[in-house]
């Protein structure tokens, strides 16, 4: 079935291309905040995801922005200051109850990459705060642009970064003392930084050069089997995510199992 991109057109600041069959672009556009995030965005980024996920053609997702001059600036901190109003009478309890399960939805969609078989590229540019290593960290493929702004922000208003991205960054880095001394300080950092850590594979010089980059990455692992493709992913997140060797090695074998007998061979390549 062709991709039909008019199925996000409610999500007026989201937009949704096909690159080709089996590789969809998600770009945010809400230039007036630096691409902050109000709950209406993040929610709508969960739906677009998870219903790319479940599409059967879907294969590789990238993930960047149109606006030049960020990829995120984070949450949208007047929206997120309102949260609480109009529950003055309510008890400490129940208020902590809403704000639980609002964090939990929020963490749920910010989670969304981590969780999908589908793999995901992400393009980190210009300021890149908060929310948008959250975003990033829980993304298969990271690349940046020369002269990004990274920043584990939270610490710098007073509050604990809760959306994944002290959880999942302390495992993809290198350099555990630096991953705790940039959430401390919340210090920004660049590009080049970022590859040291090993948070990011790749440094490109600009946001046009950088989506042509990501496109030609996501075109190479999309000339490949869907199988293999979320199996592949399937397998490094669960490592990723703390997963055992012994059981990641049965659960390949599973895998490759069902699809090996259910005809591979008839697809493949002669020369590998």
């Amino acid at each position: 079935m062709a991709f039909d991109s008019s199925i996000f057109e409610e999500y007026t600041k989201w937009v949704v291309t096909e690159i080709e069959p089996g590789f969809i672009h998600v770009q945010y556009n809400n230039p007036k905040t630096l691409n902050a995030f109000m709950e209406e965005d993040w929610r709508a980024y969960h739906h677009i995801l998870e219903w790319l996920d479940s599409d059967p053609g879907t294969n590789i997702i990238l993930i960047s922005s149109k606006v030049e001059k960020a990829f995120s600036s984070g949450l949208n901190l007047k929206a997120a200051l309102g949260l609480m109003e109009g529950k003055d009478d309510w008890t400490f309890e129940n208020k902590k109850k809403f704000m639980y399960k609002h964090i939990k939805d929020f963490q749920d969609a910010i989670a969304m990459p981590a969780r999908m078989r589908t793999p995901t590229i992400a393009l980190l540019n210009g300021v890149s705060y908060g929310l948008a290593l959250d975003i990033a960290s829980a993304c298969t493929i990271r690349l940046a642009v020369e002269g990004v702004k990274m920043s584990i922000r939270e610490i710098k208003i007073g509050i604990v970064a809760d959306m994944g991205s002290l959880q999942r960054m302390t495992n993809l880095v290198n350099n555990k003392s630096k991953m705790n001394q940039l959430a401390l300080t919340g210090d920004v950092f660049g590009a080049k930084e970022a590859y040291e850590l090993g948070f990011v594979s790749e440094v490109v010089p600009d946001l046009k050069s950088g989506v042509e980059r990501c496109i030609a990455l996501g075109k190479s692992i999309n000339g490949n089997p869907q199988w293999a493709i979320k199996g592949t992913k399937d397998c490094i997140q669960y490592m990723v995510n703390g997963g055992s060797h012994e059981e990641g090695l049965a659960q390949i074998a599973e895998y490759n199992a069902v699809h090996l007998v259910g005809g591979i061979s008839a697809g493949m390549p002669s020369k590998l």
